[in-house]
């Protein structure tokens, strides 16, 4: 089933840019306020995120947690993307046509995520219908950023930073983090 969806001037289309690992993101960047598609929630809109209790419980007794320095997110994250990639492993995972995750994407995302830094925000991480992974650092409505992995060594990037401050753009990656990946992030999250 194909599906455009108008975002005001720009229209996005999941199979744009199909063959060649490219995609309108211009479109997705217009794509990502949207508040509902199809009549279903949009993962980028405004719903509010989770939210973490800063207390636990430990061995029977409530304790206070010091949230304040850097956790280490990588195996969580690690844990995340393999989830991800087993229900996705299969054409049709959406019912809708889907590509399945090749196992080249699986892996250039292991490498992506082993390669941030943990002080940056653990991203949330989901499949596109293309076949590739997206990992989506969210802060509330026109701060968003998502960057898309396939197994081609492009990373395809958007970014949300208030109403009228967007970017969007194509880098190769190969053996570290993009400079432009690492600063979006922090434009998000100083």
């Amino acid at each position: 089933m194909e599906q455009a969806l108008s975002t005001g001037n720009s229209v996005y289309d999941p199979d744009m840019g199909a063959g060649n690992g490219g995609r309108n993101m211009t479109a997705l960047a217009g794509f990502l306020s949207l508040k509902t598609i199809g009549g279903k929630n949009n993962t980028f809109s405004s719903a509010p995120k989770e939210t973490y209790p800063d207390t636990t419980n430990v061995a029977g007794k409530i304790v206070q947690l010091d949230l304040k320095g850097i956790i280490d997110w990588t195996d969580l994250a690690l844990e995340e993307l393999e989830k991800v990639y087993e229900e996705c492993l299969e054409a049709n995972w959406d019912g809708y046509g889907a590509m399945p995750i090749s196992r080249e994407t699986y892996s250039k995302s292991r490498k992506l995520l082993r390669m941030m830094p943990s002080s940056l925000p653990m991203p949330d991480i989901s499949a596109e219908p293309g076949g590739e992974i997206t990992f989506e650092w969210y802060k509330e409505k026109y701060s968003v950023f998502v960057i898309s992995v396939g197994g081609n060594n492009l990373i395809i990037y958007a970014g949300l930073f208030g109403k009228s401050n967007k970017i969007h753009g194509t880098e190769y990656f190969a053996d570290e983090l993009p400079e432009i990946i690492r600063h979006c992030i922090r434009r998000l999250f100083p």
